[in-house]
């Protein structure tokens, strides 16, 4: 599994096939996204990221997907109303279809975040900002990489929040702990937030010469990402050709 690991993949090549496949989503024909899920699948257990993320997270974009799902069921049923029937099966087959697409679009972000660090990111950004904004363009390179340091900080005191008001608290009612989650969990990150302040601050993240992107030329990388984008590609070529 060594050879399909991600990790040591390029950053700046992981952000433009994320952004092209990301895109091509929501062009391609049904047979293409169930072949990109496949592929998203395949990488994603191949880089162990089931086991980062844990079973909860997995549990909950489940959820909000068929949640989605749901919606679009819904909104296509909504001929009920003025007592017409519609077509069930056109209003599952598209609740279907999005939430492939949602399954394939939270995939290739998981996988982005899974196996590349806050920094390798922000380095990337940085790289493809710096045309636009010259200098400056650690700024954004800092921000996107406190954001995705954030991102699975907060996971974790939400699921530790939970877990105390269930060992440590009596019963309350659900409309007590939707008043209550949030409010400790702000309290809890607002405390972190000084603490990742300092911790920037001592390793000298906010400078220009932090963001300074290194990166060597990946040929072989390049070679195969410009293989993934011909065959993502492919079934959008067939349609308009």
């Amino acid at each position: 599994m060594k050879t399909l690991s991600l990790a040591s993949f390029d950053p700046r090549l992981k952000i433009m096939l994320a952004a092209a496949i990301g895109i091509l989503t929501w062009h391609v024909p049904v047979y293409a996204l169930c072949v990109y899920a496949v592929g998203i699948l395949f990488l994603g257990i191949s880089n162990r990221m089931h086991i980062t993320l844990g079973t909860r997270t997995v549990a909950t974009y489940i959820y909000f997907i068929i949640a989605w799902a749901g919606i679009k069921f819904a909104l296509d049923c909504t001929p009920l109303f003025y007592g017409i029937t519609p077509d069930y099966y056109a209003a599952l087959l598209s609740a279907g279809i999005l939430g492939l697409r949602l399954t394939i679009l939270i995939g290739i972000g998981l996988l982005l975040a899974t196996t590349s660090s806050a920094r390798q990111l922000g380095l990337a950004l940085a790289w493809f900002m710096r045309p636009i904004l010259g200098k400056r363009s650690w700024e954004p390179a800092l921000s996107l990489a406190l954001m995705i340091h954030f991102i699975p900080l907060i996971q974790r005191t939400f699921a530790q929040v939970m877990q105390a008001l269930e060992l440590r608290n009596p019963p309350r009612s659900t409309w007590q702990r939707f008043l209550l989650i949030p409010q400790a969990v702000l309290r809890i990150c607002a405390q972190k937030t000084w603490t990742q302040t300092v911790a920037v601050a001592a390793r000298k993240l906010d400078s220009p010469d932090a963001w300074t992107p290194a990166f060597p030329v990946p040929f072989m990388q390049l070679a195969i990402s410009f293989c993934i984008l011909c065959a993502a590609f492919l079934p959008l070529g067939l349609i308009y050709r």
